[in-house]
């Protein structure tokens, strides 16, 4: 990806002769970043994706301030516009921005995230539809070039305690994805492991706190707790689908399919709980033993795995 910084005045850009982008060889498209229960006081980032679909490279212009790329389009159930922020408003008043030429060959995404109502006032309960308007030669009145991107649902409850928010949020996740069942720690463990095996992530992601087994890592956890709200979210995310891509180094050992395993020990008071388990991994001449000390935590009723820690054994030969 090729990058030039340049800054312009808006006055200038109403005058003067761009080079001509082609549009058609970029679609955008959003998704929200984060599935979660929303209220009317609630932070929802939206993330945009770039792409080019096309054979040949092509560009546009990003700005810094994102106000001057994006705008979003959002109805209610009566298919009623709302009403941009006081922020966006402000925002598009400046008299001066700053951007970057993007190049993208062919396959490739520009990515980034939004917060929505940075765009939008949303303070009321309701059922919304979204849609963003991308302009890769920035916004310059009602003649700029735009490209549509897809239509998303948002729902926004009504605002409730922050006792029954975490638990309206919990539920959000069993209806979205899966439906948890109250097991005992070694019964999380052991359906962990045969998620694994069965190459099930979802699954596989069900019991896990993410944010928790990121962090065990002190220099991760140092580096997590400098960081925004937003960038906390995203690192979580990525850490997530570094999970899937099947990680060299530590994180490794998490994902690594085993042949067999076995329960050890389970130990667990009300709210902490530890289960240790064999896993035996099989190579052309050798079979690797490795014993898994997995942390859990009762959150909710149910119970999460929250770290983890690996111990080498002996090797075993394998008699062919």
């Amino acid at each position: 990806m090729l990058q030039n910084r340049r800054t312009f005045s808006l006055a200038y850009l109403l005058v003067c002769v761009v080079f001509p982008l082609c549009i058609e060889a970029l679609t955008v498209s959003i998704r929200l970043f984060d599935e979660d229960i929303y209220f009317p006081d609630s932070s929802i980032y939206i993330a945009v994706s770039v792409e080019n679909q096309t054979p040949e490279s092509a560009q546009f212009k990003i700005a810094d301030n994102r106000l001057f790329n994006l705008d979003f389009s959002v109805t209610d159930s009566s298919n009623r516009s709302l009403e941009n922020s006081k922020e966006f408003i402000i925002g598009r008043t400046t008299n001066q921005v700053f951007y970057r030429t993007v190049t993208l060959e062919p396959g490739e995404h520009f990515r980034f995230i939004e917060a929505l109502t940075d765009y939008v006032s949303l303070d009321t309960a309701g059922q919304y539809r979204i849609r963003a308007e991308f302009y890769p030669d920035l916004f310059r009145g009602g003649a700029s070039q735009r490209i549509v991107s897809n239509t998303i649902p948002l729902s926004i409850r009504p605002g409730h305690s922050p006792e029954i928010r975490q638990e309206m949020r919990f539920q959000a996740i069993t209806e979205a994805r899966l439906e948890r069942e109250r097991k005992s720690p070694d019964e999380i463990v052991e359906y962990f492991l045969e998620a694994r095996r069965q190459e099930n992530w979802d699954r596989f992601f069900l019991y896990l706190n993410l944010e928790k087994i990121y962090r065990q890592s002190p220099e991760r956890d140092r580096r997590f707790r400098l960081m925004s709200e937003r960038d906390q979210i995203e690192a979580v995310r990525e850490f997530r689908e570094t999970l899937i891509g099947q990680p060299s180094g530590a994180d490794a050992a998490l994902v690594q399919v085993p042949k067999t395993y076995e329960i050890l020990q389970t130990s667990y008071s009300p709210n902490e709980g530890q289960v240790v388990t064999l896993l035996s991994f099989d190579y052309e001449r050798y079979r690797e033993r490795k014993r898994y000390t997995f942390r859990l935590e009762r959150r909710n009723g149910f119970w999460e795995i929250i770290g983890y820690n690996v111990e080498n054994l002996p090797n075993e030969a394998i008699n062919e």
